[in-house]
């Protein structure tokens, strides 16, 4: 039997971390038509194809986060290179992560998205675009650029996903109070039932239908005084309950150790109350399971007079007694109750906020080796886009330093020709005409590759 419990505890997996990282764009393409009776040649490089996205998506068909817990790093594939003739490079395909209704993203510790419908789709990481080829830096100034670029970097993020099941309806108690076995007889769900506590390591969803109306029903295991600290099954399965519309409390006439059966009442509720405040609004139902036992009626009527806000059934799900009153009562309200927002994207923690366009400007200062350096994420993005192996390239990021002001910035910061500073990780030596990268190719080793069609 232990086996058994530790396999299903094991199956069911509601937190997941993932490292994504989205495709490469293509690099640009640089080349020169030279077809034999054409006497006009000129640039005819493609631009790189866009690299894969990363998606994730809710489905039904799915229950839980093993399968992506299994494969903790997603890669989307890059963009193809540019190709001359103005060919584009093809587009990397995106990947789709399926994942459980009901499935929490956070990015970066932020809470991006909550996908609760099955058809829910969240871009996590976007792909770069690809570079442009020489075909698109041409101009009536200079019709044979010898300049392409490189694609631009896929977003990189850590996400943190997790399950939160979706049910109309949570059965709460603690162990061995009858929850699994009222589902069982309500639903066509089968959980393990056994009488000894935590026989239920995993929540259980099932659906009941009763007269035409149906609602979703979800057992949470057991709980024990100090749950909310990580006693017993601790806070692990908490979190199951707080989409619910309302909970349905099962009480065991018989009480839980110590505890009678309406001290396990308060218990219960307490800590309900202090994992969640939202958790002590919701509607609560009282239901005294194992209406065959002796003490049982006595134990409803204590309830019934101690607790008279909150409606409370006597039921036995192994004989059918007073299920069906209690399924009335559960559908005649259940249309009523709204949904609570418990999960809400953060301003900074949306899709849009994450993947807004790079911000301008940057940071200068010194770095702990002395040299120094200039940061940001238009820095990042510009250098990693720069095709190094070309002057071309180099001489017009050199234009693009002083179009932004950084030529100007490390000038007011001491910065003189012959220095080394540091650009977006990258090292440079800086003059007053142009920035040199450290090992430099020759100038014949670049006439070569542009003659053998680079």
């Amino acid at each position: 039997m232990l086996k058994q419990g530790r396999s299903e505890r094991m199956d069911f997996i509601d937190t997941a971390k993932v490292y994504l990282r989205a495709g490469k764009g293509g690099d640009g393409c640089a080349s020169f038509r030279r077809e034999k009776f054409v006497p006009y040649g000129g640039p005819n490089g493609g631009n790189g194809g866009k690299g894969g996205d990363i998606y994730f998506e809710a489905s039904t068909n799915i229950t839980t986060l093993y399968e992506i817990s299994r494969h903790p790093h997603i890669r989307a594939e890059e963009g193809g290179p540019g190709q001359s003739n103005n060919m584009s490079g093809l587009k990397g395909p995106d990947i789709v992560n399926y994942v459980p209704c009901g499935t929490i993203i956070k990015l970066e510790g932020r809470l991006a998205a909550d996908l609760k419908n099955h058809g829910d789709r969240f871009l996590a990481a976007r792909g770069g675009r690809g570079g442009r080829g020489n075909m698109s830096f041409k101009t009536k100034f200079n019709t044979a650029p010898r300049i392409s670029e490189n694609g631009e970097p896929g977003q990189e993020f850590t996400a943190e996903l997790e399950l939160s099941v979706l049910a109309d309806v949570g059965l709460v108690g603690f162990p061995n109070a009858g929850k699994s076995t009222l589902l069982a007889t309500i639903s066509a769900a089968r959980p393990k039932v056994a009488a000894y506590p935590f026989t239920t390591l995993s929540p259980h969803l099932g659906i009941v239908s009763h007269k035409g109306k149906t609602f979703a029903a979800a057992d949470i295991p057991g709980l024990i005084e100090g749950a909310h600290e990580g006693k017993g099954l601790g806070d692990l399965f908490l979190k199951h309950v707080l989409r619910t519309k309302m909970l349905i409390h099962l009480v065991d006439p018989a009480g839980f150790g110590k505890l009678k059966p309406a001290e396990s009442v308060t218990v219960i509720a307490r800590e309900l109350k202090t994992y969640h405040p939202e958790l002590a609004r919701k509607q609560r139902i009282l239901v005294v399971s194992k209406a065959d036992l002796p003490e049982a009626k006595k134990v409803h009527a204590a309830l019934v007079k101690r607790y008279k806000k909150h409606p409370v059934f006597l039921i036995s799900a192994a004989t059918g007694f007073g299920v069906t009153g209690l399924l009335d009562y559960l559908i005649s309200l259940l249309p009523g109750i709204k949904a609570p927002e418990i999960y809400k994207p953060e301003p900074d923690g949306d899709v849009n906020a994450l993947h807004k366009p790079v911000k301008e400007g940057f940071k200068i200062g010194e770095g702990p080796d002395g040299l120094m350096e200039a940061n940001s994420e238009a820095l990042n993005t510009i250098i990693a886009m720069t095709n190094f192996s070309q002057p071309d390239s180099i001489n017009r990021l050199r234009r693009i330093f002083k179009l932004i002001g950084l030529d100007k910035a490390l000038k007011k910061a001491g910065v003189v020709p012959g220095d080394q500073v540091r650009i977006a990780g990258r090292e440079f030596e800086w003059s007053e005409h142009q920035v040199t990268p450290p090992h430099k190719r020759s100038k014949f080793a670049y006439k070569y590759q542009t003659k053998t069609g680079f």
